[in-house]
């Protein structure tokens, strides 16, 4: 082969220009690099093929997991229904009287039988244990332990007395024992012979302890899981893939599986300490493979463990096949290279002439076509370019920010914002606003699976059939918030002001009409009243999650304005959205944005729609908690102000007005905000001192970008560059720009170097990127610099 590459080259074809010589070398290494590729999987494709029956493997088992998981689900609910029923905890505390007995009969009749209607296959039986009166209830039986013990259930292997102390005495906070054999010998006559054979389940076991008294165990309740049920779920990831699956509980207890034993030690159970994952291991001379995966719901882990060997039986057929093709591809391939460099290589010349037309070819483009063909068109395209795809790019994800923050109401109103506007390319017709509220209830009929990209068409369909129905009269720019919640900022026509609310109902009318009918999926909508200005843009927000809040009142897939709810003698607002916004506020030390949240609560709840003075207290005796719950978060002494100076509590209930309570509140969150802001200045400066050192250091690096920063000082880049650009002033490549330039000015002036070398010198990659530099910075190019010197 390499004998046949060199006669190509001293072909009189190739001296016709170094790109054809070029060009044939690119193609042979296009050759070569599948060839190397195929060579590296011939050398693993052992590890490739392992690595794929892994995640087969690991597939299987979530898909195991899951299923379970929905079983157990079950099991809880059912669970839940029973312990928290309202008569459970007079039945725990009842005695052997006959008014006892007709209520143990009436909530066997009530509950326990109909809820025997709502379990699954899953669940093959229930019972509930009271120790008070040592009395066990099932559907359809009344009975005392010893007698349901030796009648109905009994486990093989295990006596009474260890049933009735370790089972139904001892406490179990949702407990599931391993699978033990169970006997079913005490049937009455009238069951069917298959209903009295042994089966074998695991035992789900939950303490029963009344709300006085909680210390005190009074009962137990008892769910028997059928394990075949468990074992049909195992068997089709056994079959497929021949190997043995287990379950293990929280404690490393082998709940079920394909065998009664783990074929390992538990010291490979440490080995398991993430949510999934597999690794080789040996046991006994046998090489395994355990793949593993937990539930998060339960603490349970799934274990599948494969012998090697079952896999390995395609590999060798693989490899024999790859070296066949690796030599035929060989061939070919370099007969193709020749023919297609040389064909190629004619657009070349032809491109050559039409940029120096009637000119003489200069000497570099008869030696390199290609570099002076890209020395031509570089300068001129290149940053055009690069400038344009950032902003591009860019330009959407700064949009759906920015409106974002602005119906938040967490955008800056000063003079600067319509020149944002304008450069985001959002207009605004009027100086009215409102705000739509968009929530999606249901999509399972549109998108059964719910995965994100269904979501996301979801967002999408609401978005363009909501723009289409504003547009017609107004502007309007949807952002979505949530995975299932996106929010409309509604500009309002001058010609059509009279108008609106008409406008905004049919809109949200006839979206929620179409959504239901073409796509059966259910929304609910919440629209604020119109307000004047765009600083008020954030109150019509928090109006719509006001609205939003009395879906519960009026139902899924409805539409709720603002401007009708009646919230007078009800409840007042203050959502855990906006608790827990106040407390980010005052954590990040944003003393404007706390005291804009605060009016804003004080108006919805005190002007727009005033409450009840009874729920006035409430809401200030609410708001008091959010400020002590920031008070214990910065160690001050509970029930102190950050300064120390006052009772917080106290001080509440010396205000007698509504007003009085709004500016005591602004003032402790404030107080509270500038102590945080204070503690966080001294690390915010040491932070930008050891980032400033760290650029200074290893600014010759042509690696040193936002990237290599961010991983340096453990942060994000998002929030590398904002820092840096709020406490510096300036960009962060601005920055090291102006610390290579720096250096490379002194490199020029002393005469010894080529602008190349004063390039990589300085952390570029190339001399174009620092001439390009340069002038943007200067003013001039380095070699007109250098003349000055």
């Amino acid at each position: 082969m390499i004998p046949l590459v060199k006669r190509m080259l001293r072909c009189d074809r190739c001296n016709r220009g170094s790109v054809f010589i070029t060009m044939l070398i690119s193609y042979i290494a296009i050759l070569l690099f599948p060839v190397a590729i195929g060579l590296f999987l011939y050398s693993h494709v052992e590890e490739a093929m392992e690595d794929q029956a892994n995640r087969s493997s690991l597939a299987m088992l979530e898909q195991l997991r899951l299923s379970m998981d929905a079983s157990i689900k079950e099991v809880d609910q059912l669970s839940q229904q029973i312990t928290l029923n309202p008569k459970m905890d007079s039945l725990l505390n009842s005695d052997m009287s006959n008014e006892s007995s007709y209520r143990y009969i009436e909530f066997i009749a009530d509950y326990l039988n109909r809820y025997r209607g709502f379990s699954g296959r899953f669940i093959e039986d229930y019972y509930v244990y009271f120790k008070g009166t040592d009395t066990i209830l099932k559907p359809g039986v009344r009975t005392d332990s010893r007698t349901f013990y030796t009648s109905y259930y009994s486990y093989k292997d295990m006596s009474y007395d260890t049933w009735r102390s370790n089972l139904l005495e001892a406490n179990h906070n949702r407990d599931y024992l391993p699978a033990k054999t169970l006997l079913r010998d005490g049937g009455l006559p009238i069951t069917a012979s298959l209903e009295r054979e042994p089966i074998k389940v695991l035992t789900y076991v939950q303490s029963l302890i009344p709300i006085r008294g909680m210390s005190d165990i009074m009962g137990s309740l008892v769910v028997l899981i059928d394990e075949k049920q468990v074992k049909d779920m195992i068997r089709q990831i056994e079959s497929a893939n021949r190997s043995h699956i287990y379950i293990i509980s929280a404690d490393q207890k082998v709940l079920t599986g394909t065998t009664d034993q783990v074929p390992f030690g538990r010291e490979v159970f440490q080995r398991m300490n993430g949510a999934s994952g597999f690794f080789p291991h040996q046991e006994y001379g046998a090489d395994l493979m355990v793949s593993y995966t937990s539930s998060s719901m339960i603490g349970w882990k799934y274990i599948s463990v494969t012998p090697r060997d079952i896999y390995m039986q395609k590999v060798n057929a693989v490899k024999l096949t790859a070296m066949w093709l690796f030599a035929l591809y060989l061939v070919v391939g370099l007969i193709a290279s020749y023919g297609m460099a040389y064909r190629n290589y004619r657009p070349v010349k032809q491109m050559l002439k039409f940029i120096v037309k009637d000119q003489p070819v200069p000497a570099s483009a008869r030696t390199n076509e290609y570099e002076f063909i890209q020395e031509s068109l570089e300068s001129v395209l290149d940053e055009q370019k690069h400038l344009q795809g950032q902003l591009q790019h860019q330009a959407p994800i700064m949009r759906a920010n920015f409106l974002t923050r602005l119906i938040r109401g967490l955008v800056d109103h000063s003079e600067d914002i319509r020149h944002s506007l304008d450069f985001m390319n959002i207009r605004f017709v009027s100086d009215s606003f409102a705000v739509i509220l968009i929530q999606v209830d249901d999509a399972e009929a549109f998108a059964q699976d719910q995965s994100e990209r269904q979501w996301a068409l979801i967002r999408f369909i609401i978005s363009n059939i909501g723009a289409e129905l504003i547009h017609e009269h107004h502007i309007g720019y949807c952002v979505d918030l949530d995975r299932d919640r996106l929010v409309v900022l509604l500009n309002i026509n001058k010609q059509r002001q009279q108008e609106a609310v008409a406008h905004m109902t049919h809109v949200a009318n006839t979206l929620k009409q179409v959504m239901e009918e073409r796509f059966q999926i259910a929304i609910t909508l919440a629209l604020s009243n119109v307000h004047e200005g765009l600083e008020r843009i954030g109150n019509a927000y928090l109006e719509t999650l006001a609205a939003m809040e009395y879906k519960i009142i009026k139902g899924r897939s409805s539409v709720i304005f603002f401007r009708e709810i009646n919230r007078k003698d009800q409840h007042y607002y203050y959502p855990l959205e906006t608790e827990m916004q106040l407390m980010n506020f005052v954590r990040s030390g944003d003393v404007d944005n706390t005291r804009k949240l605060l009016d804003s609560l004080y108006e919805i709840n005190f002007t727009s729609n005033p409450i009840t003075p009874g729920l006035a207290q409430c809401l200030f005796f609410n708001l008091a908690s959010t400020h002590l719950k920031l008070v214990n978060a910065t160690g001050s002494k509970h029930g102190e102000s950050a300064d120390g100076r006052f009772d917080a509590v106290a001080a509440i209930l010396d205000c007698a007005t509504a007003e009085e309570l709004h500016t005591l509140m602004k003032e402790l969150f404030v107080s509270q905000t500038q102590m945080m802001q204070t503690g966080r200045s001294d690390h915010n400066e040491q932070l930008l001192q050891e980032i400033t050192a760290f650029i200074d250091s290893h600014y010759t690096d042509p690696n040193l970008g936002l990237n290599m920063i961010s991983e340096k000082f453990s942060r994000t880049p998002q929030y590398i560059s904002t820092f840096f650009k709020k406490t510096s002033g300036q960009n962060m490549t601005d920055y090291i720009a102006k610390r290579r330039i720096d250096q490379a000015k002194q490199l020029i002036s002393k005469q010894e170097m080529t602008i190349a070398q004063i390039a990589q010198k300085v952390g570029y990659t190339n001399d174009l990127v620092l001439i390009r530099v340069f002038k943007k910075m200067e003013g001039i190019t380095p070699g007109k610099y250098r003349d000055t010197c």
